[in-house]
């Protein structure tokens, strides 16, 4: 009676056996406007056959941007859902690629994942473009308006940390060594 009472307990355990696994549901990618392409990528891990499809379900990127996804193939951009099986044991390639096409931005994109009419699980992708730096710029334009120490007194002592404080309100910190 008690080995009956055991199976009966652990069948719905072995019924409901994990079949997959996702190493990450939420992945970040960032890059600059001068970026033709910023990808990040994931893997699927099947553990028994997987038939499996996928949809986009969110996209809120620029409308400049597209976006293509590698799962396990390379699609073209405007492909939005796909179907496939995975064999047992096998590590499945899941990417995303971003073409920001010259636009500074952020966005999210979602995918929906079924496995075996079964489970859904959503990997989020999440991109952020930014405009190019004026950094050389801002430099050459700026003066050094005064140096201090860390208490806040002008000097021009070597051998501590300094602050250089310019006219366009920049601080930088420096140690200059002699």
């Amino acid at each position: 009676m008690k080995k009956l009472l055991l199976i009966l307990i652990c069948l719905p355990i072995i019924g409901i056996g994990q079949s997959h696994f996702i190493n990450q549901y939420n992945l970040q990618m960032n890059g600059n406007i001068n970026a033709t392409d910023i990808s990040i990528n994931t893997y699927y891990n099947s553990i028994d056959t997987c038939n499996i499809s996928w949809r986009v379900i969110k996209d809120s990127i620029p409308s400049q941007w597209e976006f293509s996804f590698c799962f396990p193939t390379c699609f073209v951009t405007g492909i939005f859902t796909g179907q496939d099986i995975f064999f047992p044991n096998e590590n499945i390639f899941l990417n995303c690629h971003v073409y920001p096409n010259g636009q500074e931005g952020s966005g999210i994109i979602q995918m929906e994942i079924t496995t075996n009419n079964l489970y859904k699980d959503t990997v989020t992708w999440i991109s952020s473009i930014s405009s190019l730096s004026t950094t050389k710029e801002q430099i050459s334009n700026k003066r050094l308006y005064k140096v201090t120490d860390i208490l806040g007194k002008e000097t021009t002592q070597a051998n501590q940390p300094l602050f250089y404080i310019y006219d366009d309100g920049t601080v930088d910190k420096r140690i200059v060594i002699e």
